[in-house]
């Protein structure tokens, strides 16, 4: 049975990222929880970032698909199609871009998170 109000973690997740994709300039000056954060690492921290993202699809679709590889699969699919429209709405940020970096980062994270966490679930399965 479906459960809808398992779609709240990633939607709240993907509302936040949003806010903060849509801060004009420079994210450290605008928002100071951001100032310890320098600019190499806040490249960085999109792997982490969209790793939680992926995992928050995984736990909402675990009602909606009967196996790991399937749901593994849909998390990665819906992670990813938010990474492209969060990218292509920063290029409409005054002083943000899109990178494509940053979607490298974002599809490496979600697929590092996934694959460890599929891999737990299928071993937790098997016993």
């Amino acid at each position: 049975m479906q459960k809808p109000s398992r779609y709240l973690l990633p939607v709240c997740y993907m509302m936040a990222l949003f806010c903060v994709s849509s801060i004009p300039g420079d994210v450290m000056e605008a928002a100071p929880v951001f100032r310890w954060v320098t600019p190499n690492w806040q490249n960085l921290l999109h792997a982490p970032v969209y790793g939680g993202l992926a995992l928050s699809w995984l736990w909402a679709l675990e009602t909606r698909f009967t196996t790991v590889r399937n749901r593994v699969v849909a998390a990665f699919i819906l992670t990813m199609m938010y990474a492209f429209v969060d990218e292509g709405w920063q290029l409409h940020i005054p002083a943000r871009y899109g990178s494509l970096t940053d979607l490298a980062l974002n599809a490496l994270g979600a697929v590092l998170a996934l694959w460890v966490v599929a891999r737990r679930l299928v071993r937790f399965s098997q016993n």
